[in-house]
């Protein structure tokens, strides 16, 4: 899904603050949570995200049998051009993450470096798996909770610099508060005039 070919969008408004997401997509994952976010980034002008399958094919599919056409394969990007790391859940498709080596070890340097890592539904388990909700509030998909936070059942959490989000219904609310975080909430307003036409 490369909307950015011929004039970047991004630099054309004259930020010199863009930062860079990375979406990990694996089979099964649900499609809301990744595309929607993926939309709602975008429309910031200000978060450049990108879809990354974690397999060797560019094609994954959804929870629902959608196929979906990565912009690139986690293993020919370079992570040190990224400044944050984004997993939607979807059952399966957390599994598929949780069981990868590549996306664990891309988590885990990200986190030594000081980067972020936002997760939603399913996907906040791998990183209470992995020790980083410790300390922190967070939600998830009620069964999915992990690790040794405290566990709030509402449709997104901000802790510092960790977004989560609940479940599906809450992708929108999900991605503007990843908005909301690094550029406050005035700019997730000039989404919303797009979004909700006011």
């Amino acid at each position: 899904m490369d909307i950015f070919k011929g004039k970047d969008p991004f630099l054309s408004k004259g930020y010199n603050s863009l930062m860079n997401a990375l979406i990990f997509l694996a089979d099964g994952f649900e499609m809301s949570e990744a595309l929607v976010t993926f939309d709602i980034l975008t429309r910031s002008h200000l978060i450049h995200p990108k879809l990354i399958s974690i397999s060797s094919s560019l094609e994954v599919t959804t929870s629902m049998g959608v196929a979906v056409k990565a912009d690139n394969r986690l293993e020919d990007i370079r992570l040190d051009e990224f400044d944050m790391i984004i997993l939607p859940g979807g059952k399966k498709g957390v599994e598929n993450l949780a069981s990868s080596k590549q996306v664990k070890d891309a988590i885990i340097s990200f986190k030594e470096k000081g980067k972020d890592v936002h997760a939603i539904c399913a996907a906040p388990s791998i990183l209470g798996k992995l020790g980083y909700l410790d300390g922190k509030n967070y939600t998830c998909f009620p069964g999915f909770e992990s690790g040794k936070g405290n566990y709030i059942n509402t449709g997104v959490v901000t802790d510092g610099h960790l977004v989560t989000g609940h479940s599906m219904g809450y992708s929108m609310s999900f991605a503007e508060a990843i908005v909301a975080l690094y550029y406050g909430e005035e700019e997730v307003n000039n989404i919303r005039k797009g979004t909700l036409g006011r």
